[in-house]
């Protein structure tokens, strides 16, 4: 059998230390048959990838894998349990690309990788709440925070509740951080990283707000404001952005928190504002050593007006690709524009086919989307020149970007061979 599947990949670079994502079972593999990947990079420039593999049959060798990492011709492939019914739905491939070169990985041929072993755990994605304590109108006092799989949002939480720590979920890989505020604001703002290791499950549990002073992680990067920060959603209504002021209900999980990819998903029920009440599902997936985060949002109803769009700041110029050209597009700001007053740079990757318009709101540059059911799907993204190898100027940030969309409008081409079947 052989399949052909189009994925839009993710860069990544360098190595990680964390254990766990080692595979939770031995595996024969003196009688497999040949599971041959092949996957061709079409562009004439190298480029590193985590590549997603999907579409293969629920009765496949692979789909009866081991779920876990693995090794196979130096390359790190993690097979992953999406829904939880002990069958692997996708792979993650890990590997660096030569100017029009195919790989071709034979898993049949994996080497497991010992349990605890490090250089492995490079993403993680978590939420984090207290328990013990009470609600004293809309504060909570007391008790103390547990990382949670899953959280519906209290009735009386909004901002500066003092419930979740970092006000929300938060999602990493070796190089940035990010976090969105679970609560009427819903912005997405940037946890600025200076080290190369994973460091969320430690930001915020001295009580609160620590993370908005430098420490040598890190710290928070972005004043999001009234602004939808980067890359979150709302409704442009009358030359304004309606946040998520008025809703049935909201729930948030951790849906993967693996090795090579991580993802949140939350589902807002009965978001109601002054022209529509929709249900939505937004699901963030963040990939190894890819400042890039890919943001899939869909709504039960085609809504007029909804967007997303970049914080504005006095020193962050616009900057944006050909908004009238086909295929994968950026509108970006690049400039002093962090909290600690250094260079940052903003983006937000779209599709042409997906948007209506491009508007400048009072408090954001924002994206203006088609009214559809349909998925829409971008990349948000920030890129802080304090990171290890950073981006310390417009320049590199304009060809970081034009690089990124090359690769999305060229997405790396996977063929399955299965012999023996």
């Amino acid at each position: 059998m052989t399949r052909y599947l189009n994925t839009i990949a993710a860069l990544a670079i360098g190595t990680f230390v964390v254990a766990g994502c080692s595979s939770k079972a031995e595996t024969d593999t003196s009688s497999r048959p040949n599971l041959e990947i092949s996957l061709t990079n079409p562009l004439t420039s190298e480029r590193t990838e985590v590549v997603e593999v999907t579409g293969f049959e629920a009765n496949s060798p692979l789909a009866k894998h081991a779920v876990g990492i693995v090794k196979v011709d130096g390359k790190e492939v993690e097979y992953i349990d999406v829904d939880g019914d002990k069958q692997v739905d996708k792979l993650l491939v890990k590997a660096t690309f030569k100017p029009e070169e195919t790989i071709r990985l034979n898993l049949a041929k994996e080497k497991k990788v010992p349990n605890g072993v490090t250089g492995l755990k490079k993403t993680q994605a978590e939420i984090s709440h207290k328990e013990g304590g009470e609600w004293n109108g809309r504060k909570y006092e007391g008790g103390e925070f547990k990382n949670v799989k899953s959280l519906r949002v209290p009735e009386s939480h909004t901002d500066h509740s003092y419930y979740i720590r970092y006000e929300g979920p938060g999602w990493e890989n070796e190089q940035i951080g990010y976090r969105f505020y679970l609560d009427w604001r819903n912005a997405i703002d940037i946890f600025g990283k200076k080290v190369d290791t994973l460091v969320l499950q430690n930001v915020g549990q001295d009580g609160f707000d620590s993370y908005h002073e430098p420490s040598g992680w890190g710290m928070d990067i972005l004043k999001a404001g009234k602004s939808l920060g980067i890359g979150s959603i709302g409704q442009y209504i009358n030359g304004s952005v309606a946040h998520f002021e008025q809703t049935d209900s909201v729930t948030c999980s951790i849906t993967e928190n693996n090795c090579l990819a991580s993802s949140i998903t939350t589902s807002y029920f009965g978001w109601e504002t002054s022209a529509q009440k929709a249900d939505l599902t937004s699901v963030l997936n963040i990939q190894s050593s890819d400042r890039a985060v890919k943001h899939v949002v869909t709504t039960n109803q085609a809504l007029e007006g909804f967007c997303t769009g970049i914080v504005k700041h006095e020193k962050g110029d616009r900057i944006e690709s050909l908004i009238s050209s086909n295929g994968w597009v950026y509108l970006a700001t690049y400039g002093e524009q962090s909290l600690a007053e250094d260079k940052l740079g903003l983006a937000i990757i779209f599709n042409t086919k997906d948007v209506q318009q491009v508007v400048d709101g009072e408090h954001d540059h924002l994206l203006v989307f088609k009214p559809t059911t349909a998925p829409i799907t971008y990349y948000l993204l920030g890129a802080w020149e304090q990171e290890k190898n950073g981006i310390t100027s417009r320049e590199k940030f304009v060809s970081y970007l034009n690089e990124r969309v090359n690769r999305l409008n060229n997405p790396i081409e996977v063929q399955l061979n299965f012999n023996g079947q």
